[in-house]
This record gives structure tokens, C-alpha cells and sequence, in this order.
């Protein structure tokens, strides 16, 4: 079973993105704000990451980028979750290591084939 963190600093959207990823096999946890993931990507074991751009604290962006910035973190795969869906924020999304983006409001299939695809992509890569 994957595990994927979910990270969005509104509680409906965590709660909300959780429990579609949860009736449909995964195992999730949940994060507050790019500093919450961080934490809690040292602490525990994820194969992919949606993160939410626009967030107090420490925006999506930002904690991508740190994220990328770890040896044993770089190969877990990020969706970035967003509203932000103009050239220039989806491209400054991609260059801080996001694969791919899930568009507000959400498509719930088109996001668990995205998931699914980037599982099966990092799986078959020997991530």
C-alpha cells in the first residue's frame, strides 16, 4: 500500500484529498504547511506528495524545494495541489521539482490517475 502526504493548509481540503486517496487503497498523512511536511518527511517513509502551493508558514514552493534539495528525499514524486494555474506559477512549481499539478477544484478520477501513473512511474524506476 502507498503512502502519500497530503499537505494543505485548509483542514476540508486535507480531510477532503485524504479520505478519496484512503477509498482508493492508499494510506495518508497530513500536513499543515511546508514546515509540517518536512518534518514529517524525515520522520516517516512517503512514495508521493501533494502539495498545496499557496500556504502560510512555508508555501508549497518552498518546502519543494527543500525537499528536493535531500539526497533521500529527491525521488519522491510531488504533485503540486493549486489554484495557481497560470504559466509562470505552474512553471516555478516544475522548476522547484514538482512532476505535475492537480488543478482547484479538484477532479477527483483525474487526480487518482495521476497518483496511480506517478506510483507506477517511481516503482518502475526502482524508487
Amino acid at each position: 500500500m502507498a503512502t502519500i502526504l497530503v499537505v494543505d493548509d485548509n483542514a476540508d481540503n486535507r480531510f477532503v484529498l485524504s479520505q478519496m486517496l484512503r477509498l482508493n487503497g492508499f494510506q495518508t498523512y497530513t500536513a499543515i504547511n511546508g514546515r509540517d511536511a518536512l518534518r514529517q518527511l524525515q520522520e516517516l517513509t512517503f512514495d508521493l506528495v501533494l502539495m498545496d502551493l499557496a500556504m502560510p508558514e512555508m508555501d508549497g514552493w518552498t518546502a519543494t524545494k527543500h525537499m528536493k534539495a535531500h539526497p533521500h528525499l529527491l525521488h519522491i514524486p510531488v504533485l503540486a495541489v493549486t489554484g495557481h494555474v497560470t504559466a509562470d506559477d505552474l512553471q516555478r512549481a516544475q522548476d522547484v521539482g514538482c512532476l505535475d499539478y492537480v488543478e482547484k477544484p479538484i477532479d477527483y478520477e483525474r487526480m487518482i490517475s495521476k497518483v496511480r501513473h506517478y506510483l507506477s512511474h517511481a516503482h518502475a524506476v526502482g524508487a
